[in-house]
């Protein structure tokens, strides 16, 4: 994907998107590679960068931390080493440790975690830490001070111990030559200093020929005479010998060490590679999450559909005072040329840039600032001609700058380019301007190109609305207020607002007036529609907020009487069950009180009338328990033998076999085969054959009942599968699932939506956290992280 002018980076300000990149970076290289960023030249590419940084992302929205120190490229430092003999400074040395010892980190970390970061453990999995090489930069340099360590040769720590006896024998000598002299006022001062690399002593000008010794220097003023002493000369001599043989020991220390990293540098270099690349993608995925990005789904076909998009650079700057108003706009499902039109200032431009930018960073595989369901395809070239496009160098007026690149795009333009054109036709006469752009935009709309554009020209409006394969869209503005809303509106084409505005900042009303009767009556006719049919789009679409408002309104009471409804169900069935367990513990006692009786009889000799009238007394008691039994807990029978073939009069008692509940029948069977039925304060539509005649007292029903339909689910399993859905369809069928489980009396439930890109994930998040059945969320099994999978815990009373 490529821009044949040069200048798409400058134009879209996607140089700024990358400088935000790079300042997330931990290594200049890293961010000299994000500086540098181009499109990708495959699908697969793009797919697997959006990959990469959706693994990351996912990763830190779990809790996840990924954290990388700072390091620097060493690419000259191991050039440097790469020459025979030579030696590298203790500084290189240092930053080639900082890079062994994050290579070490990274190496760990991503091993630890690789069943969560497959992807990124695929990258990082040939980290070499070169342990060996680590430990001994570490015995040869301290890392604080980059001085040399004396372990790092017998020999120079042999050398530095000479040298720190010398230089204890020469400061001794020296203090008690001080001490002698010190009453005699030879010395300007008395302390022991160094010059040209000797110890020496301050002496007065007037009396150094007293102190014999060699004259190093003097001060500025030429008072003072720096005299080393002949008494200390062979031990200065001594130390200069020995700082020499210790310089050419460090030397010799650094040449063997810097031999190790020869042998090591491409080890080095592969690593630097890897963690660079690891860097970049850390980076993206940081900004990823700090700005609310999300990777889209690639579309095939090649339909651009936007879903709540913000300017990236809008985005930098956004705060909760100052938030940003979220573009929607589609373009490619039934035409593939948008002409957006509306007030200056109402955010044409930056809509266009939008389009391109979004476009351009999913090109680059970074994620965008857009919903997850959002769809972008892969552009082949994207053309932006945006802003002020006069040359001076070339010689070119604005609109022969204009006309130059409306030529390059009809002569290269191609099915898979994206074009986007600020005021087509502008720079002449309006008619010949509006004809040229209706010309241009019919050639690239019939040569399939995704085309874009913002214009003033009312014409323009017309030809879209009466040209297949082009549609209107427009920038709201409140013509109430004469202010811009920045929300996109499809198929509606925009006023200018010209004269209003030009009303507001105080124009004569003369000349506006007179302005009016110049346009014409058909253009001003035409103006006066479109700004009706805005105010009518706003208040069709207050209208449906207010729609909205009032049926979540009554799902919410919906859910609320279906909630109700499990609940007495449920406390019915505990009544039924304890009622019960008490009926069996009674008739369980009562035979055991009768066989009793009997045995009593038996061993009392008693005849065989007697035992008789003892059955028959049991036999008595069973029939009184088992009619006691009955009233508790109707008989359950099958249900196609349960209805009455003559239907059930009006006001007849019946049992709801289904839960064992009495009502009472309030209508006449419906065409349906349901039955409306009233249990107590509730009314419910019940199928016929669910129902059986009863002789229980008849109930007074309460005034004031309303009727609902509930349906009770049966068998209802505890885990939902919607991958492979629309979000929308995903999102009902998971409210029905919530529902019919909460009927159910279920305490958790599994979701089972798949990684994909996110947006199934996010969306169902978002959706479960407003649900009123869901009492907590979860990714994952219990103890795993699986951001495949949701494990819901239902409310429970």
């Amino acid at each position: 994907m490529t821009d044949t002018t040069g200048n798409l980076y400058q134009t879209l300000e996607f140089h700024k998107v990358l400088e935000d990149l790079a300042r997330r970076t931990h290594c200049a290289l890293s961010a000299e590679r994000l500086l540098r960023l181009k499109p990708l030249p495959s699908r697969v590419c793009v797919q697997q960068s959006l990959d990469r940084i959706s693994e990351v992302r996912t990763f830190m929205d779990l809790g996840g931390s990924v954290s990388m120190d700072p390091f620097e490229d060493i690419r000259k430092d191991l050039k440097g080493a790469s020459i025979e003999g030579a030696y590298l400074e203790p500084e290189a040395f240092g930053r080639i440790y900082r890079l062994l010892a994050l290579t070490s980190r990274m190496e760990r970390f991503l091993t630890q975690h690789r069943a969560n970061l497959p992807h990124i453990f695929k990258i990082g999995k040939t980290l070499a830490p070169c342990p060996g090489l680590a430990d001994q930069i570490v015995k040869v340099i301290d890392l604080q001070s980059l001085d040399i360590q004396n372990s790092a040769s017998p020999r120079l720590a042999t050398l530095r111990r000479d040298l720190a006896r010398t230089r204890e024998q020469v400061r001794k000598q020296l203090e008690d030559l001080l001490s002698a002299l010190a009453n005699k006022g030879v010395l300007q001062e008395r302390f022991i200093t160094e010059r040209s690399g000797r110890w020496v002593i301050p002496v007065k000008e007037t009396h150094r020929h007293l102190v014999k010794g060699v004259l190093h220097d003097k001060s500025a003023s030429g008072a003072t005479a720096f005299i080393e002493p002949l008494k200390t000369l062979e031990l200065n001599n001594r130390i200069r010998r020995l700082e020499a043989e210790e310089r050419h020991e460090v030397e010799k220390v650094l040449r063997l060490l810097t031999d190790s990293v020869r042998q090591a540098s491409g080890t080095l270099e592969a690593d630097l590679e890897v963690l660079v690349g690891l860097d970049c993608i850390l980076a993206k995925a940081l900004t990823s999450k700090t700005l609310d990005q999300h990777a889209p789904a690639i579309n095939n076909g090649g339909a651009l559909w936007i879903k709540n998009g913000r300017h990236p650079l809008l985005a930098l700057k956004e705060t909760p005072e100052t938030q940003v108003v979220p573009l929607t706009l589609s373009i490619g499902e039934g035409f593939n040329t948008l002409v957006i039109t509306g007030p200056n200032a109402g955010g044409k431009t930056v809509a266009l840039k939008t389009i391109g930018l979004l476009a351009l960073m999913v090109g680059c595989g970074l994620h965008i600032p857009a919903d997850a369901d959002s769809q972008i395809p892969i552009f082949r070239q994207i053309f932006a001609y945006v802003g002020d496009a006069q040359s001076i160098e070339m010689d070119l007026s604005t609109f022969s700058a204009h006309l130059r690149d409306l030529k390059h795009v009809v002569d290269t333009g191609a099915p898979g380019d994206l074009v986007l054109v600020d005021e087509i036709g502008t720079g002449t006469d309006p008619q010949e301007g509006s004809a040229l752009a209706m010309a241009v935009l019919e050639t690239l709309t019939a040569g399939g190109v995704m085309t874009a554009v913002t214009t003033h020209h009312g014409t323009l409006k017309a030809f879209a609305h009466e040209t297949p394969g082009i549609a209107n869209g427009s920038m709201a503005f409140d013509g109430q207020t004469l202010v811009p809303t920045y929300r996109f509106c499809p198929d509606v084409p925009g006023s200018s607002y010209a004269f209003e505005i030009a009303q507001r900042l105080g124009l004569s009303e003369t000349v506006i007036t007179r302005a009016r009767s110049l346009t014409g009556s058909q253009a001003t006719h035409l103006e006066e529609l479109v700004q009706e049919l805005n105010r009518q789009i706003d208040d069709n679409r207050q209208l449906k907020r207010t729609l909205e408002a009032q049926k979540a309104a009554a799902d919410r009471l919906a859910r609320l009487y279906e909630i109700e409804t499990s609940r007495l169900k449920k406390e019915t069935n505990a009544v039924r069950r304890q009622a019960v367990q008490e009926a069996r513990a009674i008739v369980k006692n009562a035979n055991a009180a009768m066989e009793e009786a009997i045995r009593t009889v038996r061993h009392g000799g008693a005849g065989k009338k007697a035992i008789r009238e003892a059955k028959a007394l049991i036999q008595k008691q069973k029939e009184t328990l088992d009619s006691e039994m009955a009233l508790l807990l109707p008989p359950q029978e099958p249900l196609t033998n349960t209805y009455q073939k003559d239907g059930f009069p009006t006001a007849s008692q019946v049992i709801w076999a289904r839960n064992g509940m009495v009502g009472t029948v309030l209508d006449e069977e419906s065409p349906e085969g349901r039955v409306l039925v009233a249990f107590d304060r509730l009314k419910v539509h019940v199928p016929r054959h669910e129902l059986k005649r009863t002789h229980i007292a008849e109930k007074p029903l309460a005034a004031g009942t309303s009727a609902v339909s509930v349906s009770i689910p049966r068998n209802l399993k505890t885990e939902l599968d919607i991958r492979g859905m629309r979000v929308q369809e995903a999102l009902d069928v998971v409210d029905k699932f919530l529902d019919d489980s909460a009927l159910a009396g279920s305490k958790e439930v599994r979701i089972i939506h798949g990684v994909g890109t996110g947006a199934l994930r996010e969306s169902l998040g978002a959706f479960l956290r407003e649900h009123p059945h869901v009492l907590e969320a979860r990714v994952g099994y219990a103890g795993q992280a699986n951001p495949g999978i949701t494990i819901v815990t239902m409310e429970t009373d």
